[in-house]
């Protein structure tokens, strides 16, 4: 069986703090049952814009091991949606601008990974492909049968972490017709009152996909090394062993993260953002300075 595992958006966000747990509760077990995994990065590259108050390191995409590459500045993005979204582009009423923006570039983001696998499987065909944000923290291993009855019956699985108005996004698993057409959904996206999980069930829906959940368990981690377990932090669809385990793996993440990864990484990168930030004012003050001077001659 032939699978391609496809990361999308901000990938160096956390990419470091989660890739070890993507690698082996996904990608490893697909691979201990003789299935080739190729990997596919769609990268909104941020430049020098600040993801939760960090200045990030594009570098860190390095540690994936990919077999494809494509990115995109965000800046060009935030035009194609600023031009999609000419007569306006709504979500669930607490959903702000900022929130909203967000919302599109991860649509746009998806709809990238849907576009490359469409083309690809004319070239190379894949069996299925897996979709997972850079920001999820894998807590626990998938199920190799539910892989199984994905490929042999059909069946397009997500995760049941944050259902909320709809269907969890950003980790999927299908036959590649079915994932293109729940990933291209940016293209005939509708203003609704509802939050971005009503996306994924609506896509669903309209298209007649066969869905089913998987067992996977999923933490979002900021850059700023904040942790979050969406969706009220529910186990009720794992067995009992496995809801402790993951509730462990959530405890020693955020010990890890606090104690560790924030005093460490976290703060060697606010230093860093804020010395660009003082050199930029320096600049500014010398720059207004010297136009000062030119105005007076």
């Amino acid at each position: 069986m032939n699978i391609i595992f496809c990361l999308f958006g901000v990938i160096p966000r956390s990419i470091k703090k989660t890739w070890n747990s993507i690698n082996s509760n996904i990608i490893n077990i697909l691979k201990e049952k003789n299935i080739n995994v190729d990997i596919y990065v769609f990268n909104l590259n941020v430049e020098n814009t600040l993801v939760d108050d960090i200045l990030l390191n594009q570098n860190d995409i390095k540690i994936i091991p990919y077999t494809y590459f494509e990115e995109e500045k965000q800046s060009h993005v935030d035009k194609i949606i600023k031009q999609k979204c000419i007569s306006g582009c709504k979500f669930r009423g607490d959903y702000n601008d900022n929130t909203t923006q967000n919302a599109m570039r991860q649509l746009y983001s998806e709809y990238r990974i849907g576009k490359f696998i469409e083309q690809i499987n004319n070239i190379k065909k894949y069996d299925l492909a897996f979709v997972c944000g850079p920001d999820y923290y894998i807590a626990n291993k998938i199920k190799i049968t539910d892989v199984l009855d994905s490929y042999n019956n059909n069946f397009l699985y997500t995760s049941q972490v944050n259902n909320a108005d709809g269907i969890t996004n950003g980790f999927y698993f299908g036959k590649i017709p079915d994932m293109v057409k729940l990933l291209k959904r940016y293209n005939d996206f509708e203003s609704s009152n509802k939050d971005y999980e009503y996306t994924v069930l609506k896509a669903i829906t309209n298209y007649n996909i066969r869905h089913k959940f998987c067992d996977v368990i999923h933490f979002k981690v900021r850059a700023n090394c904040n942790i979050q377990w969406q969706g009220g932090k529910k186990t009720n669809f794992v067995n009992k062993n496995d809801a402790e385990k993951v509730k462990l793996e959530y405890s020693i993440l955020k010990k890890k993260c606090n104690k560790d990864e924030f005093s460490q990484f976290g703060k060697k990168i606010f230093i860093k953002s804020i010395v660009i930030v003082v050199i930029v004012a320096i600049l500014v003050v010398i720059v207004a300075i010297l136009v000062n001077k030119l105005c007076k001659h």
